[in-house]
């Protein structure tokens, strides 16, 4: 069966692709589209007219599981609406003989709940006055899709879900996270769940077993409101505290009819799905939320082992600053700080643990007159995060630290530890994160020199011509860029043949603070003097540690609204337009004063590329969301984000690391 499936890129969308696609040929279409698409290699952009009505055309089945969620207010509906009218135009013209539309059990909020405390599919539905745009969507197209199915002589299905649970979906994962914050619930409710996986294989059993012109819910669980807030705030670890019946009353008068299970003890019938499909789940409560995650401290290469061998979903968490800027992690983590030390110096190879930070190794090394080739600006970072994270400062001669790794030790999918000296074409597959853990890494070293930075100021109309090319003219040059201000901070560093009267030793400067207080610390800090000169590493890498990092890192995890500390990197050959665009992008960015943009400069000699990295600290994501879409605008599909600092959610691993056997 040829199946096009509208909206594979939404958390519903992507369980229905996986599972639609191991029986059938599904082309799956998307609002953007990810840099891969599965087994079958074949996507469609909706937007591409041609290619998205070939997909319907040859489709037997089209699933319209699409929903705008970025139109807001009045155009929600307008939106939502021409997505759908342009599929029925489409379905009339090739071999579709089935037009499955996902609505959703909030139309039920059309009905009186005191007349109908059992909602089912034969339930007469009509718009009602105090509804609101999701539910009158969904009810208007309901109808609309009946009526055009049937004037084309197409078969339709109407599925309506109810509470959708899953991994990273709201009303599981989203609930947990929501009680961490404010463990409150409601009694005496009933909400019916469906997990994502059973859904899919609910929905694919009725296209197979030819249900058609008729609407079904797809559900499973009915579990009490008392039960699933306690079970939420469990997991989070909260207490919980349910709302007295007189104020959830009051509640229930203001709650949206999107929400108005939660107005009043209704149950949405889910008998019909287990008959017509066949599909029975056996879940209990407990098992429509992920495990509690766990934190376990690599402490040996036998906890690594074991972790990787258990049945449990993992992350290995280096030393860094990852979960300051995003979301909790719901699976466990495995801490590979205390994983930690030297195994060997072998002429200018230098081999250690994966937990062993930069900073002890610049240590270790200075006494032989040893560094690294390149550093970050902060060196708390751990080794083996130098394998999958491009960490980066600026530099003419290398990309990222991880161009100075020659071999990594690394635990498989077995849990067997195994050898891997450099190979970027089989490095660039293991750096997807295929389920291996770095144990060990091995670096180039060089023999140390000495760095001289001459800190400029310049206008920021000089940005220009540092992205065309400028910045190939040091050794090393770093901007730091306030757009308000219109101007410019340089960090010209160049190696230091000699001394000079007006030299001074090298300081960690307060990246990120306003132009004028970077004026200020700067003058009463050089006094006069003209450069900054030392060792590389002390000129590269200023910054050793994170004063009070602990009280630092609850502020930017734990705030009200969360600090985002995001970097983007385009390749320098579309770098200016991509600094154009955010030219013009800044008046509606709404940036305070003061506010800062950093850039930096790597190069790759051995291919010739060049790339620019555009960092941004901020508390309104969609500012960071915009940084995206721009650089997808500007640059296709070439682009990536330091995996190390915040990553939205829907960026596939393909943009975390810059691949090295292109």
């Amino acid at each position: 069966m040829k199946i096009c499936l509208v909206g594979a890129g939404g958390g519903i969308g992507r369980q229905l692709l996986t599972t639609f696609s191991t029986k059938h040929a599904v082309t799956p279409v998307y609002r953007t589209l990810p840099q891969k698409f599965g087994d079958s290699g074949v996507a469609v952009r909706f937007e591409d007219e041609a290619g998205l009505a070939e997909a319907v055309g040859q489709a037997d089945v089209v699933v319209h599981a699409a929903l705008n969620t970025k139109a807001k207010s009045r155009d929600f509906i307008a939106a939502n609406n021409r997505v759908t009218e342009r599929l029925l135009d489409l379905i009339g013209t090739g071999n579709c003989r089935l037009f499955v539309y996902f609505s959703s059990q909030v139309v039920y909020a059309a009905l009186d709940a005191r007349e109908h405390p059992i909602q089912d599919e034969d339930a007469t539905l009509a718009a009602r006055p105090g509804l609101d745009n999701y539910t009158r969507l969904k009810l208007d197209e309901e109808a609309r899709v009946i009526a055009a199915c049937r004037a084309k002589n197409i078969a339709y299905l109407i599925v309506r879900p109810t509470v959708v649970m899953g991994p990273n979906m709201q009303w599981s994962s989203g609930i947990v996270a929501a009680m961490r914050m404010a463990p409150l619930g409601l009694r005496k409710r009933t909400i019916n769940l469906i997990h994502v996986e059973d859904l899919a294989q609910q929905l694919l059993a009725l296209i197979e077993r030819g249900v058609v012109n008729d609407v079904v819910n797809l559900g499973d669980l009915d579990v009490s409101s008392d039960d699933y807030f306690r079970h939420a705030a469990g997991l989070a670890k909260r207490p919980i505290f349910f709302a007295p019946d007189w104020l959830a009353g009051l509640a229930g008068k203001a709650i949206p009819s999107t929400l108005w299970f939660l107005s009043h003890d209704v149950t949405v019938a889910s008998e019909k799905v287990r008959r017509l499909s066949g599909v029975t789940t056996g879940r209990t409560l407990a098992d429509f939320f992920e495990a509690p995650s766990r934190t376990i401290h690599a402490h040996s290469l036998a906890v690594i082992q074991e972790t990787v061998r258990g049945s449990r979903p993992y992350h290995a968490i280096g030393r860094g600053y990852f979960l300051w800027f995003n979301d909790r992690l719901t699976s466990d983590q495995l801490v590979m700080e205390h994983y930690a030390g030297i195994v060997s110096l072998d002429g200018d190879r230098l081999t250690v643990r994966a937990g062993t930070t930069l900073r002890a190794i610049l240590a270790y090394l200075g006494p032989y007159g040893m560094t690294l080739g390149t550093l970050p600006e902060f060196v708390d970072i751990s080794a083996g995060a130098c394998f999958f994270a491009e960490v980066h400062g600026s530099s003419s001669d290398f990309v990222s630290v991880y161009d100075l790794i020659t071999a990594i030790r690394y635990v498989d999918g077995d849990g067997e530890e195994k050898v891997a000296t450099r190979d970027d074409v089989a490095w660039d597959r293991m750096r997807e994160g295929n389920g291996i853990v770095v144990t060990e890494v091995t670096f180039q070293c060089c023999p140390n020199y000495r760095l001289a930075n001459v800190i400029e100021w310049r206008p920021d109309s000089e940005l220009e011509s540092f992205v065309a090319g400028g910045y190939r003219v040091n050794h090393s040059t770093t901007v730091h860029w306030f757009p308000r201000s219109r101007e410019l901070m340089v960090y010209n560093i160049n190696p230091a043949r000699e001394d000079q009267p007006k030299d001074r030793g090298p300081f960690a400067p307060l990246r990120g603070s306003p132009a004028a207080i970077q004026k200020l610390l700067l003058t009463l800090r050089l006094r006069g003097r003209l450069r900054i000169v030392g060792w590389s590493e002390r000129v590269l890498a200023p910054w050793t540690g994170m004063p009070a990092k602990q009280l630092v890192g609850r502020v930017f995890r734990n705030g009200r609204r969360r600090m985002r500390n995001m970097e983007i990197c385009v390749p320098d050959t579309c770098a200016a337009r991509f600094i154009a665009g955010l030219r013009q992008a800044f008046p509606g960015m709404r940036l305070p004063p003061g506010q800062g943009v950093g850039v930096r400069f790597t190069r790759h000699p051995a291919t010739g590329r060049g790339f620019v990295w555009v960092e941004m600290t901020s508390r309104n994501a969609e500012m960071m969301h915009a940084l995206v879409d721009l650089a997808r605008d500007v640059c296709g599909n070439a682009f990536w984000l330091h995996r190390g600092k915040y990553v939205p959610k829907g960026i596939g691993v393909e943009h975390l690391f810059i691949p090295r056997s292109v």
